[in-house]
């Protein structure tokens, strides 16, 4: 064999590889189980949170779309869990799909902090009733922008939760200490 035909065979090895890649989306979820996406989706929902917090809307917008993807395209072909309730997962997937990422995305291209924050609030509250649903609430997301997911604070440490939104800015003018 000459190396023309080795590049060759590589060639279309690599080809190969790319046209079982595209017919099941990409790195897509077929064959992954929902855990593992979730593991995906976990991540992208930190980076969104503190991209806000950071004021990076460009990064906090795409994370948002990513998120979408995800639900879009990878939550309905993974399997589900094989222990606990799971028939509502779905249906929770989808309506967080549909209200959670379009939300988010538009507090985020409208770099509003205070409507990113209750797009927050209200996508990890729904990703956290979901988790209850499925007998996982151990797996708890934070509801306050830039915190790790899930949320590892020792449960005795853990704030009562909070559905009220929680200021992306630092205060530039802190009030004056009472002395």
């Amino acid at each position: 064999m000459t190396i023309r035909h080795v590049a060759r065979a590589s060639f279309l090895t690599v080809l190969g590889l790319l046209a079982s890649c595209s017919k099941s989306g990409g790195a897509g979820a077929e064959g992954r189980g929902l855990g593992d996406v979730m593991v995906d989706v976990g991540r992208r929902f930190e980076v969104l949170g503190r991209a806000a917090a950071a004021n990076r809307w460009e990064l906090a917008a795409y994370e948002a779309d990513e998120l979408g993807e995800i639900f879009e395209n990878d939550v309905p072909r993974a399997s589900l869990p094989k222990e606990g309730p799971t028939a509502q997962i779905p249906g929770l997937a989808k309506a967080f799909l549909q209200s959670a990422p379009p939300a988010l995305m538009k507090a985020a291209q409208a770099k509003d902090p205070v409507t990113f924050n209750a797009a927050f609030v209200d996508a990890a509250n729904l990703c956290n009733a979901c988790h209850q649903s499925a007998e996982k609430g151990f797996i708890q997301v934070p509801v306050i922008p830039g915190q790790a997911v899930p949320v590892l604070v020792p449960v005795s440490l853990m704030p009562v939760p909070s559905t009220q939104p929680v200021p992306l800015q630092p205060r530039l003018n802190p009030a004056p200490s009472a002395r």
